[in-house]
């Protein structure tokens, strides 16, 4: 439903950020992006500590890890899917890895600018953007921010 909401929106965009895990909303979102705005940038981000789905799309194979360190728990898995993986090599056009200082950023910024108190999966796009802001000046750029599902003495820790 969230690719169904951007592709009917009004606004034109030329990149679409979206926390990568299992890889579940990466590829039913991609699906819909492809299908109905297709010259549209489908970009996944994953935490650097926690980098499976990312290191398998770009070996075009299932990559598992042994141990995932992030604070972003909500896409910390080791262990790729075969058919999701498939599906993701249609879909996205890129895969990146964010490290945890822009996770932690993007969180700050995200309550400062917006209000918003996310968990740190949501905060994926914004750290992908605060690493790579040449990547995206100048460009219309959807950030998916999808969870809030977060401890909040955790939290506290991190955004202080």
């Amino acid at each position: 439903t969230i690719g169904l909401e951007l592709a009917a929106g009004a606004a034109q965009f030329d990149a679409v950020l979206i926390a990568l895990g299992g890889g579940a909303m990466a590829t039913g979102v991609g699906h819909v992006l492809k299908t109905h705005t297709p010259a549209a940038e489908v970009i996944c981000v994953q935490p650097a500590g926690a980098p499976a789905m990312t290191l398998s799309w770009r070996a075009r194979r299932v990559v598992t890890t042994d141990s995932a360190d992030t604070i972003a728990d909500g896409v910390a898995g080791r262990y790729p899917i075969p058919a999701v993986l498939d599906d993701l090599l249609v879909v996205a056009d890129d895969a990146v890895l964010v490290q945890e200082a822009s996770i932690v950023a993007g969180l700050r910024l995200l309550l400062e600018h917006a209000g918003l108190v996310v968990e740190p999966s949501a905060a994926l796009g914004v750290a992908a953007v605060l690493e790579d802001r040449e990547r995206f000046a100048g460009r219309h750029v959807v950030v998916i921010i999808c969870g809030s599902n977060v401890d909040l003495d955790a939290y506290r820790r991190w955004i202080s």
